[in-house]
């Protein structure tokens, strides 16, 4: 299997949604400073989004310029939660076709019968794959040798090929895990919090040399997403009581279906409110793609892979500045 270097697992850790800070510069006329970052749709994103609807990032001073980056270049470093597998929260779920699930596939154990099965994610070395591949080891299975893994079919395409008895066990972003179900193509058998508890999903990621120059405009960056996160866990535990925080939200991820996300809050996954990511899950899931795939050919520090210090200072100034209120 292919290896990777430490800045490809740091985004593969982040795999969910990694958030990229590129670059930033003065922007003179407004007196604010411009940051680019690459986000992407998906709904722990909406942090971002959030932040910047709401004038959080203005008020620290960024003017932000989202692009999208297909490879950031440079050695990252992760530095901020934006997302996790809280209990009740995470944002994947493993499911099982119908027929299996009424043959009696519907216990931990029951999945040692998935041998020689195909097991069915987005993306090799995604959230997805390491959230099943824990769970055929769990059952007692070898996650590499005793299943067929297909990595290179889209997600809503995994839920069609349920319906159609090509693959047999997937793991797929929770709202198309609700639909798939509710076709009868397939029964969730749990949320990845149930495999993996409060395993870091995605994480905001920085460029070594952005962190050196930066770091003052890191932290204010962070200072936003943080209340961001703040107020998406409150819509994400009550989206009706939060309507228009909700209508915010839609408008720049997928689904853009307010009644979908409402159905399936509040697994939208959760955002550590002190901003801090959860490290021993970050050095499980390398311990986990070392040791079983043998695609980390060199593990990693802990220090070389994420920068605690970020998220202490902005929760820090935040208690002391109070920007937001």
């Amino acid at each position: 299997m292919k290896q990777i270097s430490r800045r490809r697992f740091v985004a593969r850790v982040s795999s969910a949604g990694m958030v990229l800070l590129a670059g930033s510069k003065r922007v003179r006329a407004q007196g604010h400073e411009k940051l680019t970052i690459g986000p992407s749709p998906f709904i722990n994103q909406a942090t971002i989004f959030l932040a910047n609807e709401l004038g959080y990032f203005s008020k620290m001073g960024l003017d932000i310029d989202m692009k999208i980056f297909m490879d950031g270049g440079g050695p990252l470093r992760a530095f901020l939660c934006n997302g996790q597998g809280r209990r009740g929260r995470a944002v994947t779920a493993l499911v099982i076709r119908s027929d299996h699930y009424d043959a009696g596939i519907k216990t931990l154990a029951d999945l040692a019968r998935m041998k020689g099965k195909i097991a069915a994610v987005g993306a090799a070395g995604s959230i997805n794959q390491y959230g099943l591949g824990s769970a055929l080891k769990l059952a007692g299975l070898d996650p590499v040798r005793d299943v067929q893994w297909q990595t290179s079919v889209p997600q809503p395409d995994i839920v069609k090929q349920l319906g159609q008895k090509q693959v047999d066990v997937a793991e797929i972003t929770y709202h198309l895990a609700y639909l798939a179900q509710k076709e009868g193509f397939c029964r969730i058998l749990w949320s990845r919090d149930e495999i993996l508890p409060d395993s870091q999903a995605a994480m905001h990621t920085v460029r070594d040399d952005i962190l050196q120059e930066k770091r003052d405009t890191v932290v204010k960056y962070a200072m936003a997403c943080i209340q961001a996160g703040r107020v998406f866990n409150q819509v994400a535990g009550d989206p009706e009581k939060h309507a228009d925080m909700l209508k915010l939200i839609v408008k720049s991820i997928f689904p853009r279906d307010e009644a979908l996300l409402k159905a399936v809050a509040p697994h939208w996954e959760w955002i550590a409110e002190d901003g801090m990511p959860n490290v021993t899950s970050i050095m499980a899931e390398q311990d986990f793609w070392a040791d079983t795939f043998k695609t980390v050919e060199t593990k990693v520090p802990q220090q070389r892979v994420v920068e605690l210090s970020i998220a202490k200072e902005a929760v820090q100034r935040l208690s002391v500045e109070r920007p937001f209120g």
